[in-house]
């Protein structure tokens, strides 16, 4: 198992056991001094005490580990708006709220904004500022994002 497949499991053990979910992993950095960013959630939002104690759990295993350098740095946090939804639990929060979607369209990348009304494993129902809906299907999306409102 690499480094990742490892840190992948490590994350998503501790998440689970805390009753949150991962949300995204990212490695940064060079392999003697890498970055790990987590990005955990719940359905009623993380706490930063929960980010504490996510981020504790995993540096201890870490740190047992050899597979792992002596040097790194590891961020957790919530996801933020600026971040991708991906899973069911993002969208649920996220009804009613405004999303931008890009979807690939005949070899091209459309980009759609419209009211979540809905969702399901394969669609995403949506409404645009004129009230008409439409449905994305969730295969075709390759970003959605919740629309800051300034």
């Amino acid at each position: 198992m690499n480094r990742e497949d490892q840190l992948n499991k490590i994350v998503s053990d501790r998440c689970l056991e805390m009753g949150l979910y991962l949300v995204d992993l990212e490695i940064k950095g060079d392999k003697n001094n890498p970055l790990f960013l987590v990005f955990a959630d719940k359905e009623d939002g993380i706490t930063l005490g929960e980010c504490e104690k996510l981020s504790r759990a995993i540096q201890d295993e870490i740190d047992f580990n050899d597979d792992f350098p002596v040097k790194y740095r590891l961020d957790v946090s919530s996801p933020g708006l600026d971040r991708p939804l991906k899973e069911d639990f993002q969208f649920k929060k996220n009804i009613n709220k405004n999303l931008d979607v890009k979807i690939s369209h005949e070899d091209s990348v459309k980009k759609m904004v419209g009211t979540l009304k809905s969702f399901d494993s394969d669609t995403l129902s949506l409404e645009d500022s004129k009230g008409h809906g439409f449905i994305v299907q969730r295969k075709d999306i390759l970003e959605a994002k919740v629309k800051l409102q300034w």
